[in-house]
């Protein structure tokens, strides 16, 4: 579609960064945003502010007190109120142009219908792996792209399933060399400018989905999990684990189950346990604003850069460690 004087005006800065027909392409995506949570509000926001065409907020949780300590989007007299219906005000705010939609509902719960209003869906809070898994396979189905995410505390990850994803990037060339001439003494005065040539190049990437990247095993470099492999990813298995068990985020109570589970994906992973040291559940508990800030930023990104079809994405795994003010990625199962 094409954009507005008042829409190119808005976007002006961003249509520098990133070219006129990118912001187009943004203005095209529908998303769905799955779970109002810190990191929900984080990635809504930034989404919000890039100028997608619709955003779609859905939870089926109420305000509560802990939801104060990451949650910007919400107000004290809001407690006990849906949480996406409550962010909606403060997120239309964020940037008129954008249509914003609250809906009160579990993800768990929708039907592969449903999910075809989007382009991208976005669950920001982890429930189960087989509801995520269930999500991710509807995704592949009906072409949508896929991401997910949770924070614990210090910590969080997400990860993103494009199925196959064409982008465009500048590659960077070495000026061609110049024909040497025969120049008089008042030519070597005069500055050397030397121009860099960037031509653009479209690329393609294919991603795996996250049941095949979780089945991924203690193996070859390349092909599993080798001594290469993070710790943080090792330590995702058991957090992903305790939430199938558990159906609830750990508690501090929850430390010595966290270490029996670690001693299990261990084993099953056939990795060495010691290698998911025990200081990465020491904070783990709740979900800290600085974190969500911090990894709603980079996922926010990650998706205008899928919905803008610019540059290269991240495969398949983000992981941050907030004690280290650390991310990396992990790419698993190719």
């Amino acid at each position: 579609p094409e954009l507005s004087e008042e829409e190119a005006d808005l976007y002006d800065r961003q249509i520098r960064l990133w070219g006129l027909e990118s912001q187009k392409r943004l203005r095209a995506v529908r998303v769905l945003v799955a779970g109002m949570n810190g990191l929900g509000a984080e990635v809504s926001k930034n989404l919000i502010l890039a100028g997608i065409k619709s955003i779609t907020l859905l939870d089926d949780k109420e305000v509560s007190e802990d939801d104060f300590y990451s949650q910007f989007m919400i107000k004290r007299d809001d407690i006990g109120k849906n949480r996406a219906h409550c962010s909606k005000a403060y997120a239309q705010d964020l940037n008129p142009m954008v249509k914003v939609t609250a809906e009160e509902g579990a993800v768990a719960e929708k039907d592969e219908d449903y999910f075809r209003n989007f382009d991208v869906v976005c669950c920001t809070e982890t429930s189960t792996i087989e509801n995520l898994v269930r999500i991710n396979t509807i995704c592949r189905d009906i072409g949508a792209k896929f991401f997910c995410g949770h924070v614990w505390g210090f910590h969080g990850y997400f990860f993103t399933d494009l199925i196959e994803h064409t982008y465009t990037q500048e590659v960077r060339l070495p000026p061609p060399p110049k024909k040497t001439e025969t120049l008089g003494p008042s030519a070597a005065k005069k500055p050397k400018v030397t121009e860099e040539i960037s031509p653009i190049v479209k690329k393609t990437m294919t991603f795996v989905p996250l049941s095949r990247a979780l089945q991924v095993k203690a193996g070859k470099s390349g092909t599993g999990l080798d001594k290469k492999t993070s710790s943080m990813f090792l330590w995702l298995h058991v957090l992903l684990r305790f939430h199938e068990k558990t159906k609830a985020p750990p508690a501090p109570s929850d430390r010595e189950s966290l270490l029996e589970m670690r001693d299990e994906v261990a084993n099953d992973l056939d990795v060495d346990k010691a290698r998911i040291s025990d200081d990465l559940f020491d904070n783990i508990y709740g979900e800290l604003g600085a974190t969500c800030a911090v990894l709603g930023g980079i996922l926010g990104q990650e998706i205008i850069k899928v919905a803008s079809c610019k540059d290269l994405p991240m495969k398949n795994f983000f992981l941050f460690n907030g004690e280290e003010c650390c991310g990396l990625q992990e790419t698993v199962g190719r």
